[in-house]
Order: structure tokens, then sequence, then C-alpha cells
């Protein structure tokens, strides 16, 4: 099999978002996972995330392709002094063949010279050797799901505050404080998509940003307490419905205590990746963005 590793284009969108869809859904069902319903929302978010790389990483942004099809597809953003891997997928037909590791290898030469990186892994095993072997250290991780119990959200909250598109330059600080790079486009981005949440008092600073189908997407804060608050809110918001919380490692004890508080279930999950530095405290990464 001759495999070709190029730049992604604007005419590989539509593929490379189908081999992210026949991925996924073979990742999930392989591990006994509901598989995610392909909504026009969903197909909206993956376009959408594709063209962000495209336009603000070109040189992080890659395809795989055999005999002029697409097959894989890799997604890696560089801000300031960190490297993070957003999106490694493989098509289903011709995975465990070398192209996951000549897509990685594309995208490290976009990681040279910075000083922290990140990679969010699936559950594969394939996939965590792969990033073993390029340096980085595995952080086991967990990842909470469920129903609030509304009784036990806490009684008094520390004051948090809606975002928005004035509090960028705001949350970029926390980023550069929390992780050392800020998030920079991305934030505008991840604003219009999702709800944003704001501490900003003498006792902490941080945001957070939550899916209106009750999945927290990241937080920042410039310590626990800060992050606890921001958390709860997430999990407050509105009556009913499911909410997760991904990307918890033994560093977040404070994530942890909430979602045990709170009543979600807690499974193992695919591990967290660090070169450079180890895992920030208060601070929850999101799964396309880091």
């Amino acid at each position: 099999m001759q495999v070709t590793v190029r730049a992604l284009a604007d005419a590989d969108i539509g593929a490379a978002r189908e081999v992210q869809t026949r991925a996924f859904q073979e990742h999930d069902r392989s591990f006994g996972d509901p598989v995610v319903p392909v909504t026009a929302e969903v197909v909206e978010r993956q376009r959408g995330r594709l063209q962000h790389f495209l336009t603000h990483d070109p040189a992080g942004s890659w395809v795989a392709t055999v005999d002029g099809e697409v097959v894989g597809v890799a997604l890696a953003l560089r801000r300031a002094s960190l490297w993070g891997l957003s999106l490694l997928v493989v098509d289903p037909s011709v995975q465990s063949r070398g192209v996951g590791r000549q897509l990685l290898d594309a995208s490290l030469t976009y990681a040279d010279g910075v000083d922290t990186a990140i990679i969010l892994s699936s559950r594969d095993p394939r996939a965590m050797r792969r990033y073993a072997a390029a340096g980085f250290d595995l952080h086991p991780q967990i990842h909470a799901e469920g129903t609030v119990d509304r009784a036990r959200l806490p009684a008094s909250r520390r004051a948090v505050r809606p975002g928005g598109a004035d509090d960028l330059a705001f949350a970029d600080a926390v980023d550069v404080a929390v992780r050392g790079a800020p998030r920079g486009p991305d934030h505008e981005l991840l604003a219009r998509t999702f709800r944003m949440f704001v501490v900003d008092d003498v006792d902490g600073r941080g945001y957070a940003y939550a899916r209106s189908d009750g999945r927290v997407v990241a937080v920042a804060a410039s310590d626990d307490e800060t992050a606890t608050a921001l958390l709860w809110e997430c999990l407050a918001q509105d009556a009913d419905g499911e909410r997760t919380v991904d990307h918890i490692n033994a560093a977040q004890q404070w994530a942890v205590k909430v979602v045990v508080a709170a009543g979600l279930r807690l499974a193992p999950a695919g591990p967290v990746f660090w070169r450079g530095r180890t895992p920030p405290r208060s601070y929850l990464p999101d799964g396309g963005y880091l």
C-alpha cells in the first residue's frame, strides 16, 4: 500500500470529516460505547474544526491518501510555546498499517522548538504506544457522566458570571498563567460556539466552556477553588439532562470531588500525554482545542 502524507487542503475537508466519523464510530463499537449519531450539528462542528485548523495552523494540518483517497487526518496546533495534537484518525480499512505513525511524524514537525506538548489519547492501545514511543509521559484519566443530583448542589456557590467576546483577552491571560500559552483564535471559536463562564475576583481568576448538551468543554483557573466553582456552575446549568466531564487525571482531585459530590458515574478514559511538564492542576483541557 503506497501512502502519501501531505498538507490538508480545502477540498479535503468533506472526505477528512467522513474518515473522522468512521474512525470514531469503529472505536466506540470496539470498546462497547454508544455510537454517537451523525447529526447536522455534529457535521457542522467537525467541518468547523477542520476549517479552523486549516486557517490558523496550516503547517499542523495533514492528510494521508492512498490512490488519491483520504484515509487519515491529523490536526495539530501551536500556541506560543505549546504544541497540541487535536486529532489523529485513520480509516478502519487501513488501520495497523503504519498510516497513523506517518501522520504523527508529520504532525510532530510542527512541534519543533516548543517547550510543552500535549496529546489527549483514545483508549486504543496502539495510539497509546505510539505516543509513549514519541517521548510523551502517560497520565491516566477518567471521565464522569450522568444526571446531576440537584439536591447535592452546594447551597452557596461562588459568584460565576456568563462570559463572552469581551472576556477573551482575560481568558488568554488565564491560559498563560495555567498552561504557559494563550489559546488565541481558539477562544474566538469556543466563545462563539459554547456557553462561557467567568470568575474574576480577589480570590482567583478562571473561565469555563460548556456545551448545550451538558458536556463540559474546558476549565482553566488560577487555583483549585476557582476551578471548582466553575465546574459546579457548568453542572448546575438547566434542570434536566445528562452531564459529561472529560479529561480528569490524578492531578485534578478537585474535579474528582465535584463529580462524585454531584452524583455522576466515574469510568476509565483514554490517557493524556504531556511532554515538557506535568499536567496543570486547575485545568480540564478541551478535546478539540486542548
